[in-house]
């Protein structure tokens, strides 16, 4: 018997198109694709950087207003380095390698420009400090290096929860992309299969989706369009 996972998503600004994002299981789609409102940028449109099997995404943003997408490959061996401050410009910055045990899981920000990460093997936590955005640097936690599951605790802490056992996490769904910004109604764009994680930018409305592919980006035109107009804006003042 074959399950489908749906869950539904709108995006909606006002005055602008709506779309919406389908999670469900069994499809799948290769071209590039636009509409209005939306356009789809599969991995063979972006940079080499955000092309082939990745494990997990984190979107930082730095003092200076850039938007950088790190992207774990390898096992968490290296991080390749995607700077998407324009959605509609996304340019390589680089790759580091990281001395990391395993592949690893992003479980929250620490503030100071550094995130802690969980190591999927469940020997523990890390720290990645992005301070120079270019060339992150791990480092060890021993205070708190022990197999935990992580809850939050309010907006300001983690509750690290000692585990005997691995859980298994439920992942890779499908995300189906449907336009409904013309009169026609819901009209299907594009699928992209087996997404490992998926990463928003509310500010420019963009939607960054990890598969074995690569990193497919999903853009809201009017969006991109809205949060230019405020950057404008405050340059002028």
């Amino acid at each position: 018997m074959k399950y489908f996972i749906r869950t539904i998503i709108v995006m909606a600004p006002i005055f602008a198109a709506l779309a919406i994002l389908t999670a469900i299981i069994g499809v799948q789609a290769n071209a590039s694709v636009r509409s209005k409102a939306i356009i789809v940028e599969f991995p063979s449109d972006l940079p080499e950087l955000a092309q082939g099997p990745g494990e997990a995404l984190y979107l930082h943003h730095t003092h200076h207003a850039q938007a950088i997408l790190y992207i774990e490959k390898e096992h968490g061996r290296k991080l390749a380095i995607l700077d998407v401050t324009d959605p509609a410009h996304i340019k390589a910055v680089g790759q580091v390698s990281i001395a990391s045990p395993s592949a690893y899981d992003f479980v929250q920000y620490l503030g100071n420009s550094a995130a802690l990460i969980q190591y999927r093997d469940h020997s523990g936590f890390a720290v990645l400090s992005f301070t120079n955005y270019k060339q992150p640097v791990l480092t060890a936690e021993p205070d708190y290096l022990h197999p935990a599951t992580v809850q939050p605790d309010g907006p300001d802490g983690l509750l690290l929860i000692s585990t005997k056992g691995p859980s298994a996490p439920e992942r890779a769904p499908q995300y189906e992309i449907l336009s409904i910004s013309g009169a026609s109604g819901a009209t299907p764009l594009t699928t992209v299969q087996n997404v490992i994680q998926r990463v928003d930018r509310p500010q420019t409305g963009t939607i960054f989706l990890l598969n074995d592919q690569g990193v497919t980006v999903v853009r809201r035109l009017a969006a991109e369009r809205e949060h230019q107009t405020e950057v404008w804006q405050k340059e002028e003042n």
